[in-house]
């Protein structure tokens, strides 16, 4: 009957209704965007043109016959051969802007569409992967022939054997939630996927896809046709498509005028990338008519919804579209073109692209100088240079006090200035052009090149130099692009000549505009020239004061200052007289350099500061001369009283802030000075001191539930899901591994496979650190790593790639168990600190850039102080980092069983405590010891390990268990909102009913066992089941120890057990409850709370007794079925007491559930306390909380009691104070 209705089609009432389908109101607008039959290269028959992801590398165009090819149907096709390709090769696959309009709910997404492709795969390729699309150019193909030689994304269908043509088609539709295979028109298989979410799917699209593009390695074939619908097409219609023809894909003109080409071109915003747009850019979009031809009077234009003064172009049934914006788009601005009109027929058509502009700055008008105000052309420079044998850093802010002639060397001793003196006598030497090589020799992309000036120095060397270079630079308004090349050594030398670039009224000041820096460009294991450029614009032509500041530490040394020109990316130098297109400088204006400030600390916001760092500056002077009389200082709006000095040209000013408060942890500092001409100065700034419990861990991996995170954001493979590192990962527990346990306890790892070079290997770890220490990236954190190295792989294993950039930053050195990077950062001060092979070992960077620190622990061991490129440089952080990453294969396996990252430095003493590795993890300051949510409908936890049946996976507790949330239950949530819950079921009376928590908490209190604990739910009794509910059996053995009693809503065990201090502080039924239990078992009672509120005391069996723990315990469970049917959102267990303060703060039952930090308590009120003896003893009268110990110096223990309080003097010592 199937196969008699597809024939039927010819049918005209057949025809009707295929007709009806395809304009049916589901997308009344939806047919072919794009058809490619590679009969003139890449080429576009309807919509776009493709183009290379990286280069055509060894992809041809041709006849079928001319690949020896076999013929289609007796015809032979035209074809694009594409070789094998990987993230290394020239051919990377081809980007398809597939002009698919938004659909399935989206406004800017395709949630639903075909694609169709007529492919030829010869015996090399069978069994071997081949990607087919790839949804973005980070991550591997998500559709692929797979190694069954099926196609699927997740599951595989079909087969496409070796050596013939199949049309492949694929059908995505995230509104229903599948994903369909077609081979030759024959249904192969279904993927079930989740629908969309937020009106965005996971296989949903943006503008553009990558065909044949993988992030390892894909084999090669032909393809004749590729045709993409913005539609899902029915299973009919693909059968009527059938097998491969050398005509390509069936298609129609469209009947809709389409899109053939837009500028800029669509870019990334799930995933943005760096662009190339700048902000003068032209929106441009040119249409070609359909069926239906374009109203050209119709057409509108549109960007982020400011109407554009459009130009129009018609030439026969080609519509460009152009219009230039008003105003230059902003940095890293998001934009979205839209462009409207009407066809013949009287129809309203939408086109629309999204993209994202370049970074870039803008130059402020009102530095800018009368453009003809300029005199002596060139550049004024000088170098100041350290004798050889002085250590020395390589960072900036070595720069600026070599520069100043302010460095000292490590006993505090001013560094001499080795450099030969200006000819002239004068500060500055005078230079026509910046084309700089250390012996004068040619380097980089000029032939100019003269010596630095002053170098080689008195001592015939040329290291260790900084030169400053200033000039008035004469721009004309729009965009510019400036270069400067360096040379750069080998990447384990950690020698790059580096650089910056300042604009500003006073380009020396330390608060001038920075508009370049140095980027490590030259990839690989090489040396050589670096280039680097930075984009600006200029609203209002002027000279515009520039400053470079350059930095070399030894090997060669290069620096060469040029623009480029946007469109044909010629280099031009700066002030080259024989090129009428150089941008001229000047070192003279009819204003003078005035004062400026040349070094301000603490750095301007930098936060992690030491509370004894004072507010230093100094002042420098220039063409005119600071007035010291004239100098104030203002900190947090309050004039101060600095000490203030002059030696030579600076002005020293200190002041040292008392930190009185909190509130001035947070500090705003002004200064104000006049000059010789009566000139006012002013900068501002803020920075932060460390408040230590400021420091806070941003992110923490333990990778019981694969990449999810305990702490922060989730962990991602840098190449995709689909990737060589998802394939090189593994997890489990350590007996899986048959690797050595932490302690002798089981834990979860992440096994990293070394698998040779490839630079896409890693896992990206957004740590969630905004900038710090006065830079613009994070350059203070702490990140600390519980690994096993095997040995396997070569010789190094990448830990961390700091900068996401090039070469790995931290690696394990195999041949001696060193831990470090370059040349000698690898040996610990004492020789006996190694990282062995097989054992656990927990690594401690700590970094602090702004103050050049960078230290490594090895189990709680100091190790070594790394060589580090200072603020912003290599050990820097953008907003991602690269564990496990290196650029040229320095990679190992490796076992991991935590990582964890904190936003500042810890010190020494912290890293020490951190110690050697655990089962339990690296410590946080949380009691928390375990903690589930159910959110992955998993008995995984947050913290700790997995809940497991008492009765095993098969049992009756599995079989009363289920999990989804309350709304799949038809029970309330809270706050409005669905909770993720398990279920648990009553089964009657069974002594193996429920479920094992393994705690990790230590023997405690004095005992043998665990004595002080708490354990806390959020709770839903549904009073289905018997009278009692028990939710725990603490001792695991016989009677339940913790019930819930339906009669009353009681809480406890046993006679007078249950009944709460207030009548009214009931458990009630088919409602969420937060309970605590909080345990002291030396005490002789445990405290009961719920939601947040004090229930009662319930006597215990003392120490060791019927309420402790061993190393489990069992929750729901009792031994004569008094369990009932209840719901939970969340537990956790804590490694001690929780305090009536923290009770309440927890309160009750939230959506997030229960949390893995205790927040801090709100009440800032200032705690008090009076003592008066009277006839009974001694009244306490306090504000607070009470808190008491029999030892001056602790533990303090918190009392749940009301002032005032009265004690009896007849009993042991005591000691008491009061808390907020």
């Amino acid at each position: 009957m199937k196969k008699l209705f597809y024939k039927s089609i010819l049918h005209p009432v057949c025809i009707c209704f295929w007709l009806v389908f395809l304009i049916s109101p589901n997308n009344p607008k939806a047919e072919i965007t794009g058809q490619w039959n590679f009969t003139d290269g890449l080429t576009a028959k309807i919509g776009q043109d493709l183009e290379w992801n990286f280069d055509q590398g060894e992809a041809k165009f041709g006849k079928a016959s001319e690949f020896k090819v076999k013929a289609i149907d007796g015809k032979d096709p035209m074809v694009m051969s594409f070789p094998n390709s990987n993230p290394e090769s020239d051919f990377n696959g081809l980007d398809v802007y597939h002009s698919g309009e938004p659909n399935g709910g989206s406004d800017w997404l395709v949630n639903k569409y075909t694609i169709i492709a007529d492919l030829y795969y010869t015996v090399r390729s069978y069994n071997k992967i081949r990607a087919l699309v790839a949804l973005n150019d980070f991550e591997g193909a998500q559709f692929l022939i797979g190694t069954s030689n099926g196609v699927g994304s997740g599951s595989f269908s079909g087969k496409l054997r070796p050596n013939g043509w199949y049309r492949v088609a694929f059908t995505v539709d995230h509104v229903i939630g599948e994903i369909n295979y077609y081979i030759n028109g024959e249904f192969v298989g279904t993927e079930v996927i989740d629908k969309a979410q937020d009106d965005d799917g996971k296989y949903a699209m943006e503008d553009v896809f990558y065909l044949f593009k993988h992030t390892s390695d894909s084999f090669g074939g032909f393809i004749s046709s590729l045709q993409y619908r913005d539609e899902v097409l029915p299973g009919s219609i693909i059968e009527e498509l059938g097998n491969p023809s050398a005509e390509g894909i069936p298609s129609k003109p469209p009947v809709k005028p389409y899109i053939v080409s837009v500028f800029p071109k669509p870019t990334p915003f799930r995933r943005p990338i760096p662009t190339d747009i700048l902000p003068s850019t032209i929106i441009k979009c040119s249409l070609k008519d359909g069926q239906d031809k374009i109203n050209d009077n119709s057409i509108k234009m549109w960007l982020n919804d400011k109407p554009l003064n459009v130009a129009v172009e018609r030439t026969d049934d080609l519509v460009t579209i152009s219009a230039q914006p008003e105003l230059l788009l902003e940095p890293l601005g998001k934009y979205e073109a839209l462009v409207k009109f009407d066809d013949n027929i009287g129809m309203n058509h939408t086109k629309k692209w999204r993209f994202t502009v370049t970074d870039f700055q803008k130059l402020p008008p009102s530095t800018a100088l009368p453009i003809d105000s300029g005199s002596s052309p060139g550049f004024l420079v000088r170098t100041i240079q350290s004798p050889m044998e002085t250590t020395i850093q390589h960072d900036f802010k070595r720069a600026i006090y070599q520069l100043e002639g302010l460095l000292k060397d490590n006993e505090g001793n001013m560094v001499k200035n080795v450099a030969i003196p200006s000819e002239t006598d004068k500060e500055f030497d005078l230079y026509e052009v910046i084309d700089f090589q250390k012996d004068g020799s040619i380097f980089g992309h000029f032939d100019f090149d003269d010596f630095f000036p002053g170098i080689p120095g008195e001592e015939e060397q040329d290291t260790n130099f900084s030169t400053e270079i200033l000039t008035y630079l004469a721009l004309k308004t729009g965009t510019h692009r400036l270069g400067i090349t360096t040379h750069v050594a080998k990447p384990d030398q950690n020698d790059e000549d580096k650089f910056k670039v300042f604009t500003a009224a006073n380009s020396r000041d330390r608060f001038a505009q920075e508009v370049g820096e140095f980027q490590l460009n030259l990839i690989g294991y090489r040396e050589g020239a670096n280039d680097c450029s930075f984009d600006f614009t200029v609203e209002k032509e002027g000279l515009y004061p520039f400053r470079i500041v350059y930095w070399n530490k030894s090997g060669n040394a290069a620096l060469e200052f040029y623009s480029i020109d946007i469109n044909t990316e010629e280099k031009i130098l700066i002030n080259d007289i024989e090129n009428e297109k150089s941008i001229k400088s000047f070192t003279r204006t009819d204003k003078n350099r005035l004062p400026y400030v040349a070094v301000a600390g603490p750095a301007p916001n930098s936060s992690g500061n030491s509370k004894e760092t004072p507010i230093s500056i100094i002042l420098a002077d220039d063409e005119t001369t600071i007035d010291t009389d004239s100098v104030k200082l203002y900190v947090n709006n309050r004039r101060s009283k600095p000490t203030i000095s002059k030696t030579g040209k600076h002005t020293f000013v200190n002041f040292q802030p008392e930190h009185k408060s909190l509130s001035e942890l947070e500090y705003d500092v002004k200064i104000k000075f006049e000059d010789s001409q009566g000139n006012l100065i002013q900068r501002e700034w803020s920075f932060s001191v460390d408040a230590r419990d400021e420091i806070k861990i941003t992110g923490y991996w333990n990778f019981s539930n694969e990449l999810k995170a305990t702490i922060g954001n989730n962990l991602k493979y840098l190449d995709g899901e689909k990737g060589a590192t998802a394939s090189a990962t593994e997890f489990g527990i350590t007996s899986d591994f048959e690797i050595p346990d932490i302690n002798g306890k089981k834990t979860s790892v992440m096994k990293v496979n070394h698998i040779g070079s490839n630079a896409n290997l890693g896992y990206l770890m957004d740590h969630g650190i905004t900038p710090n220490g006065g830079g613009k990236k994070v350059n203070q954190y702490s990140i600390v790593f519980d690994a096993l190295f095997t040995g396997g792989g070569n010789g190094w294993a990448s830990l961390l790639n700091m900068d996401a950039l090039g070469d790995g930053d931290v690696f394990w050195r195999r041949n001696d168990g060193g831990l470090g990077q370059g040349s000698n950062g690898y040996e610990p001060d004492d020789p006996e600190i190694k990282i062995n092979t097989g054992q656990w070992h927990r690594i401690v960077l700590a970094i602090d850039l702004a103050q050049g620190l960078y230290e490594k622990y090895v189990d709680g061991i100091y190790h070594s102080s790394q060589t580090n490129s200072g603020l912003d440089g290599r050990q820097s952080m953008d907003t991602t980092s690269w564990l496990f990453n290196d650029n040229d294969g320095e990679n190992g396996e490796i076992y991991v069983a935590a990582i964890q990252i904190r936003n500042g430095k810890v010190s020494q003493d912290e890293a020490r405590a951190l110690g050697a590795p655990s089962a339990l993890g690296i410590p946080m300051p949380t009691p928390v010891r375990g903690l589930w949510t159910f959110e992955e409908k998993d008995f995984s936890a947050i913290i700790g390990q997995s809940i497991s049946y008492i009765d095993g996976p098969k049992g009756a507790t599995s079989g009363a268990t289920d999990l989804g949330t309350t709304e799949s239950f038809e029970i309330e949530g809270v706050g409005g909102k669905t909770l993720n819950v398990m279920k648990v079921g009553h089964v009657g009376s069974n002594p193996n009913f429920g479920y094992i928590i393994n705690h990790n908490i230590e023997a405690n209190g004095g005992g043998k066992r665990v004595n002080q604990y708490s354990l806390a739910y959020d709770i839903y009794f549904s009073g289905k089941g018997n009278g009692w509910a028990s939710i725990a059996n603490l001792d695991n053995n016989g009677d339940g120890d913790v019930f819930w009693r339906k009669s009353d809503g009681g809480l406890g065990q046993g006679g007078g057990g249950y009944e709460p201090e207030e009548p009214e502080n009931q458990v009630t039924a088919e409602q969420w409850h937060r309970i605590i239990l909080s345990f002291d078992l030396s005490s002789g009672f445990y405290t009961k709370y719920l939601n947040g509120k004090y229930h009662s005391k319930q006597a215990n069996g003392g120490l060791d007794g019927r309420q402790s723990m061993g190393e489990s315990v069992w929750l729901f469970n009792d031994n004569d079925g008094e369990n009932g049917e209840l719901f939970i959102n969340s537990i956790a267990i804590y490694n001690r007491e929780i305090s009536p303060a923290e009770a309440a703060i927890l309160g009750g039952v939230e959506p997030k559930g229960l949390p893995l930090f205790i927040p801090k308590s709100k009440d800032t009120t200032e705690p008090t306390i009076s003592v008066e003896k009277n006839a009974n003893g001694v009244t306490i009268k306090f504000t607070g909380l009470l808190q008491s110990s029999s030892n001056v110096n602790g533990p303090w223990k918190e009392l749940n009691a009301k002032s005032p309080i009265t004690i009896p003097t007849d009993g042991i010592s005591q000691f008491f104070r009061s808390s907020n």
